[in-house]
């Protein structure tokens, strides 16, 4: 299993945050939201609107939003100079992003330059404006790049227009453009940041001029919100010592507020059913549409381990014959918040990016992620709606001061509502708290991917994937923080299977309006570049750690199937690493598979913690097997793959080059040409995680 968006939003703590609530008039709200523009649509869309309706809902519309989508519209510019003159605005921040996190910053960043600074900064997809426009923006405006790096360096989809447009051009047709570049990474992965760095390289060789330099956040210890805090705190030196603005306190200002719409028809409304956004080119380019999926297998791997769980499940397509998959393909899960026990909890980030119009029970049940962590400059805002001079001091101390703030994860989990019951638990204490600032606050609920641990050829109608479920105690307390997704799926099997879910957690398994049940997950495929070899005769080397073998599960079932139609197979060797016996996730398969496939299939095994022996890695097992490895990848051109997390694939590859080095008796410059021509021709894949 591959977990590339982060399934750790806690499901600990959730009676918190409504229980704040409890005498806020939220049935006077009446549930609908919507943006600005999507309310003015319905407002003005005709006569279906003239019926009388007898319900009157609640909307929520972006006032900065008026007119358009927030994604540039059919008619739209695409020039950036002109979309900076037509908002009158100084600043664009220009975010490629992956998963969120760089999309996230930029809004935040925008408003908070306008809030402390007065000045106007839009944030910007940039792949809703043409990379040459650049060119177009006069020295007096500045250009803010949040570029994340993924995978072996490379863009994000959304980057990937601008990335060719800079790799292509020559000449200074940038000689106007002054830029700030942050850049978003993790330095277990080997191209750390490569994307930021080269975006900055190119900039600067078609004539851009750099305003500061360069920052990077690292997010191998999960400082990535640390760094930018840091990053940001320098970058509003620069405007106050260079650009010379007048820095204030920042006044809270609303991007959202409640409108009264009626005459809205029942179907009109989301419920909680997953929604992509309008004109989205990548993801019809890259995912198939969501649907709701049998479940039709829901079972435990792990062996006799009472406190924690694997589970394998598979979901059914035959009801969706336009949905298809290849083996190496992952899929994505929308899972649901808990239902409260008492309430429900908070996580902070920011921008909206919910559809409408919808209900709040679908914004806090579906749309929105509840159960986050905290951060800092959530606390900040925080602080100007702290009820008591005593919270109000809490606050501004956890907000200055990293180590009051870093005791304070370490011993709870933090949220939105955990955090303000810890500062002001008084019933009511927090009923002045603006609903816009709690629906700004909380990021939108993010899809989790899985490798799919099928095959296409073997079963094109069933996907397969494989999750642990993430739940772990904090130290020296009773709360538990447990993974929203993996523990969502735990729920599912629980229910398959007539128990109750280990932990107590209870999801709405029927989903919005019952659109879930009789065993169903909204879900969807999306294409991934983790495949096999073209020809089954090629030899391939796997290495994989935990549930990194779920693409390797499909791989190997795609082999022995080829095999048994007499089709030619070429030499495999899957190197696996787990904890123990019991955590051998597949063994009686891969038992099965060896058979099947006889001597070209090869499994060596890596314990970390066995119950007798030392502790061996699936590295330790390169360098024992690193003659055969070296001599398949040398003089067999095999495929090498690599699942798994992120810090195993760095000690894999610096292994791999080590005993390179050596069975070859190369030095480091031709042991790095080497893996150079391994990546160009696609001889080298990874799918991993931080």
């Amino acid at each position: 299993m591959a977990i590339h968006t982060q399934d750790y939003w806690a499901v600990a703590g959730v009676n918190n945050f409504a229980q704040l609530y409890q005498n806020v008039a939220f049935d006077d709200l009446a549930a609908t939201a919507v943006l600005a523009t999507l309310a003015a649509l319905y407002l003005y869309r005709g006569t279906l609107w003239d019926r009388q309706d007898p319900h009157i809902r609640k909307m929520y519309e972006r006032p900065q939003e008026k007119m358009g989508a927030r994604t540039t519209s059919q008619g739209s510019t695409r020039d950036i100079a002109e979309k900076l003159q037509q908002a009158n605005a100084d600043i664009v921040i220009l975010w490629g992003s992956q998963s969120g996190t760089a999309e996230k910053f930029a809004n935040r960043l925008s408003r908070e330059i306008r809030q402390r600074f007065g000045k106007s900064a839009i944030a910007a997809d940039v792949s809703d404006y043409e990379p040459a426009s650049l060119g177009h923006l006069p020295n007096s405006k500045l250009a803010i790049f949040i570029v994340s790096t993924y995978g072996e360096g490379e863009p994000s989809d959304n980057m990937n227009d601008c990335w060719s447009w800079l790799e292509s051009t020559s000449g200074a047709p940038l000689a106007q453009l002054k830029y700030v570049a942050f850049g978003l990474g993790n330095s277990n992965y080997k191209y750390y940041n490569a994307v930021a760095d080269r975006v900055a390289a190119r900039l600067n060789s078609l004539g851009a001029h750099a305003f500061m330099p360069i920052a990077r956040a690292d997010d191998a210890k999960g400082e990535t919100e640390e760094h930018y805090l840091d990053w940001k705190s320098s970058l509003f030196s620069v405007f106050k010592n260079e650009l010379k603005y007048q820095e204030h306190d920042p006044v809270y200002e609303p991007s959202v507020e409640m409108l009264e719409v009626s005459s809205l028809s029942d179907l009109d409304v989301l419920h909680g059913q997953p929604f992509s956004k309008a004109n989205d080119r990548r993801t019809l380019r890259t995912k198939s549409p969501n649907h709701a999926l049998p479940v039709t297998v829901a079972e435990e791997l792990f062996q006799n381990t009472a406190d924690r769980n694997c589970i394998h499940m598979e979901l059914d397509l035959s009801e969706q014959p336009g949905v298809k998959y290849k083996t190496g393909d992952h899929v994505g899960l929308y899972p649901s918040n808990p239902l409260p026990i008492t309430i429900a909890q908070l996580r902070t980030e920011d921008k909206l990016n919910f559809p409408t119009p919808t209900t709040l029970d679908a914004l806090l049940g579906y749309y929105l992620e509840i159960c986050a962590p905290v951060s800092r400059e959530t606390i900040a805002s925080l602080v100007q709606f702290a009820p008591t001079s005593a919270a109000k001091d809490a606050l501004s101390s956890l907000n200055s001061d990293k180590a009051a703030y870093a005791e304070l994860q370490y011993t709870r989990y933090i949220t939105l509502g955990s955090l303000m019951q810890h500062v002001a638990p008084e019933e009511g204490a927090w009923s002045g708290l603006p609903l816009s600032f709690i629906l700004e606050t909380l990021p939108a609920m993010q899809p989790r991917y899985y490798s799919i641990s099928s095959s296409s050829v073997v079963q094109p109608r069933r996907v397969a994937l494989t999750a642990v479920v993430a739940d772990k105690a904090l130290p020296g307390t009773q709360e538990r923080v447990s993974g929203l997704c993996t523990n969502f799926l735990l729920a599912l099997k629980s229910s398959i299977s007539g128990v109750s879910h280990p932990f107590g957690l209870r999801y709405p398994l029927d989903g919005p309006q019952g659109a879930l049940s009789s065993t169903k997950v909204f879900a969807h495929i999306r294409k991934s570049t983790f495949r096999l070899p073209t020809l089954s005769s090629h030899p391939i080397v796997m290495v994989a750690a935990g549930t990194g073998i779920a693409p390797f599960r499909g791989f190997l079932q795609e082999r022995a199937r080829l095999s048994r139609m007499g089709r030619e197979v070429g030499r495999m060797t899957l190197i696996y690493g787990c904890r123990n016996e019991q955590d051998f996730i597949y063994q009686n398969e891969l038992l099965e598979l060896q058979q099947a496939l006889g001597s070209a299939l090869t499994v060596v095994t890596a314990f970390s913690r066995p119950e007798n022996g030392s502790n061996v890695y699936v590295q330790d097992r390169i360098a024992e097997h690193s003659k055969e490895v070296c001599d398949l990848l040398v003089n067999s051109d095999a495929n090498f793959y690599i699942c798994g997390s992120a810090a195993m694939a760095r000690d894999v590859s610096k292994t791999l080059e080590t005993q390179l080095q050596s069975q070859q008796n190369w030095d480091g410059e031709q042991v790095r040409k080497f893996m150079e021509k391994q990546r160009r021709t696609k001889r080298w894949h990874q799918d991993v995680w931080g």
